[in-house]
């Protein structure tokens, strides 16, 4: 651990929150005291992923290390561990909310011992800024706040009362009076604020966070992970969606959409938990596919025309980022990153939630013109190899270094 501990800071986050990036862009700028999280370390012992797998742990795990992040630079808290272990084996959110706990006191008390601010992710934020007289504290505000959200969600069921099945079961109604009190007060202690996407800075401002105090530095992609190829005319106009079959995702939007279309196919990659009563009534051509390996999900984006995300509310939507980074056209609502990243009719779409016409418009744009949908990809490629992870970081470590 490096001695000099001047103008450094204390990263707090459980798992791998966004590939460990912040931690990484810290230390690659020698501003990183250490990160405070509840599982770390290279996965190249045969003898521990033996056992794991034997136990059936593997995926508590998996890529718990960032090339380039040493482990001296990382500081476990146990108790988190354990709590985190607990609510996977029974989902009682009360033990991720103290996960969340844990990990926020073991990143104040370092913090309070050696005089070094803390940068944390919100869960754990409350318990890191609560009672700590060490400045700046920053909130780094990973997903919309949750009054915004249940705003959002309620006025979708009003609208669309079949929406009320899934959306009752999303994280923010399911949360305890203690869990509302603490995602209220995070905010209330912080005095700095980073963002993925203007829809969460837009979820602070709604509880009154000052505009000026709230900075938006989008995520990244890789695109050696996520590849350009340059696609081919066929027969068929082929849409792929990729996300949980559920209201929350506004695939009934685009179900709508497609239904007022002509030679037209549908892919959704989706996971083993979803909603299929949602597409069983439409006829055109769907192609369902479960729980896939990565090679066969960029095969599946390299054979589509156009990648569409029409969620009602994402915190930011790193899917679109990667179907860019193919090289294909991607429509998204304003609810997404999109209005951050997306240029509208050049490298993609932008459109409003619930829009079941503009989503055919551009559709249907991309649908007749075969050279247009192939310079929009290439576009969208070219915005994508902008938005990496090294620029990430590197705007990351320039706001820090302003605010001190």
């Amino acid at each position: 651990m490096n001695n000099s501990k001047s103008n450094q800071y204390i990263v707090v986050h459980a798992g791998k929150r966004d590939d460990y990036q912040m931690a990484l862009a810290l230390h690659e700028a020698n501003l990183l005291y250490i990160l405070v999280t509840e599982l770390y370390f290279p996965l190249n012992k045969k003898w521990f992923l033996i056992i794991s797998n034997l136990l059936k742990l593997h995926f508590i795990f998996e890529k718990r290390y960032k090339e380039g992040l040493p482990s001296e630079k990382v500081i476990i808290s146990y108790r988190a561990l354990f709590y985190q272990l607990l609510f996977m084996i029974t989902k009682n959110e009360e033990f991720d909310l103290k996960k969340g706990a844990a990990l926020g006191k073991k990143a104040k008390k370092i913090s309070l011992k050696i005089k070094v601010p803390i940068i944390a992710v919100n869960t754990c934020a409350s318990d890191a800024f609560e009672q700590n007289s060490v400045t700046p504290k920053i909130l780094f505000q990973f997903h919309p706040q949750s009054d915004f959200v249940k705003e959002i969600y309620l006025e979708e069921i009003k609208l669309n009362p079949k929406s009320k099945e899934t959306l009752m079961t999303e994280y923010e109604f399911k949360m305890d009076a203690k869990s509302i009190l603490n995602y209220t007060k995070e905010i209330e202690l912080a005095n700095h604020y980073i963002c993925a996407s203007s829809v969460t800075k837009n979820s602070l401002i709604h509880k009154s966070i000052e505009q000026d105090k709230i900075k938006v530095i989008p995520y990244g992609v890789d695109v050696n992970k996520f590849k350009f190829e340059k696609r081919e005319p066929s027969g068929v106009f082929r849409i792929i969606f990729i996300g949980t079959i559920n209201y929350r995702k506004g695939i009934n939007y685009l179900l709508e959409s497609l239904n007022l279309m002509e030679n037209v196919e549908l892919t959704i990659v989706t996971r083993g938990n979803f909603h299929k009563n949602i597409i069983d009534s439409y006829t055109f051509p769907i192609n369902l596919l479960i729980d896939i390996p990565h090679d066969k999900l960029q095969a599946e984006l390299h054979k589509a025309d156009c990648f569409v995300l029409p969620s009602i509310l994402e915190g930011f939507g790193q899917v679109i980022l990667e179907a860019m980074a193919t090289g294909i056209p991607v429509i998204a609502t304003e609810n997404t990153a999109a209005i951050d990243i997306i240029e509208n009719g050049i490298d993609g779409f932008v459109t409003p939630i619930r829009d079941i016409q503009a989503l055919k418009q551009h559709l249907e744009k991309l649908q007749a013109d075969f050279s247009f949908e192939q310079a929009m990809g290439k576009a969208a490629y070219e915005k994508a190899k902008i938005y990496s992870w090294e620029k990430f970081r590197s705007d990351f470590v320039s706001h820090i270094q302003s605010l001190s």
